[in-house]
């Protein structure tokens, strides 16, 4: 597998940050690039209804301004996900545990979800550039869409061109895709992001999620989950 890290942070360094998202995905083949994400992506923990053991825990994770937010912001118990849009086992974490979270404690005002990008290769990093220009109200409208049709547009002869119908049918034009894939400062945030995963919390694949700071790399089924957040409720 090639060092998608490495090949995203010498880009980011080289550019002194600032990165064209066009010149992010020429010349790679999609096919190449979702291969990349299945292998750097942490296996599935859904077959699993074992207690989960935290692989690290910090005594803060904060949640700023910026950060794309579900759920109260009181809420006692507040989930951290980091996760790429072509990561297979993210798409599964979003459409089989996350409606059951969003159902039963979002919803309720017991947990505050939090999404956060961290890319595996560049087409994640260009679908979250896009779903960051829809804006915060069609955001994680756009997230669920590339989640639920990632193993159709991650594997299009034209992966940039899957994502812009994608976008359209969000309500986006045509027109604002392409200016959205030049903003530079928006691929800088998103890189950022996924740099300040690495080095305060030690993200190295996903999904990784963290509860009131504990880490479960691999995500968790709806039964883990619902183990953990018990404990954050006593």
């Amino acid at each position: 597998m090639r060092n998608i890290w490495a090949i995203i942070v010498g880009v980011f360094v080289a550019a002194g940050v600032g990165i064209s998202i066009y010149h992010a995905v020429e010349g790679r083949s999609p096919s190449t690039t979702a291969n990349e994400a299945v292998a750097a992506s942490t296996p599935s923990v859904a077959q699993s209804s074992a207690p989960p053991t935290a692989s690290a825990t910090f005594d803060r994770v904060e949640v700023t301004a910026d950060d794309f937010v579900l759920g109260k912001a009181d809420a006692p118990v507040t989930l951290v996900e980091y996760a790429s849009l072509t990561c297979p086992h993210c798409a599964q974490f979003h459409e089989t545990v996350l409606p059951t979270i969003r159902k039963d404690y979002i919803e309720k005002g017991l947990v505050r979800f939090v999404f956060r990008d961290f890319p595996l290769d560049n087409l994640a990093l260009t679908a979250s550039v896009i779903a960051r220009c829809a804006g915060r109200e069609r955001y994680f409208g756009f997230i669920d869409a590339f989640f639920s049709g990632q193993k159709t547009w991650a594997a299009d002869k034209n992966p940039v061109g899957a994502m812009s119908r994608i976008a359209r049918l969000g309500g986006m034009t045509q027109a604002d895709v392409d200016a959205c894939l030049k903003k530079k400062d928006v691929a800088d945030a998103v890189l950022k992001q996924r740099l300040e995963a690495d080095q305060k919390y030690g993200v190295r694949s996903t999904p990784t999620i963290l509860i009131n700071g504990e880490k479960y790399p691999g995500g968790l089924t709806v039964e883990q989950f619902r183990a953990v957040v018990a404990r954050k409720l006593k």
